[in-house]
């Protein structure tokens, strides 16, 4: 598929069809970085938006920040989607930066504040990102919520559950995978 159709995909397709042209997109030698910022900044359905967020998270091994930046500004866009602002805070899990990274303040402060969001998938996703990242100022945070939260994030699994494997992860040690679970089913652990 060209460039073109997967963009076309990414900026107006149903769900699948926009996930599957972020995906190809994002595993192209080039990607279109800046076609796809301009998908994440105007599209106006926030499946589309969320595709374009995903893609970005994927543009790996290059000294470009700025994917990075654009899904920090996206997450702090409040008025955004929580499934988007969510996809921002798995991005920067992917992404990886650093402690020295010049971003890492922002980085770790957005992580900080997704902790603390009202959405059930930013708190989920928030819990990843600090546990991939390895943040130590988010041990306290994510105690509580691995103590208290136990909303389910929608596809996946409880956001306290989620927070415990992120304190593991931040000490260096491996936890159990889960299977995803719906609102009224138990966790699997694999």
């Amino acid at each position: 598929m060209s460039v073109k159709q997967q963009l076309e995909d990414l900026q107006h397709g149903d769900i699948s069809d926009a996930f599957e042209a972020a995906q190809e997109l994002s595993s192209r030698s080039r990607p279109p970085v800046d076609e796809t910022i301009a998908i994440l900044n105007e599209s106006k359905n926030a499946h589309n938006r969320e595709a374009a967020a995903y893609a970005l998270s994927w543009v790996l091994g290059r000294r470009n920040q700025r994917p990075l930046e654009v899904l920090l500004a996206t997450f702090d866009k409040v008025e955004e989607s929580p499934s988007v602002r969510a996809q921002a805070l798995e991005g920067f899990g992917l992404q990886r930066p650093t402690k020295r990274n010049r971003l890492w303040s922002r980085v770790e402060s957005a992580i900080l504040r997704g902790l603390a969001d009202r959405s059930t998938e930013v708190r989920f996703w928030a819990c990843y990102a600090a546990g991939t990242l390895q943040v130590q100022s988010a041990l306290p945070k994510l105690e509580e919520l691995a103590n208290t939260d136990s909303e389910i994030c929608p596809n996946w699994w409880r956001v306290s559950e989620k927070a415990a494997d992120a304190i593991e992860w931040i000490h260096g040690r491996e936890t159990a995978s889960r299977l995803p679970m719906s609102r009224g089913s138990k966790t699997q652990v694999l």
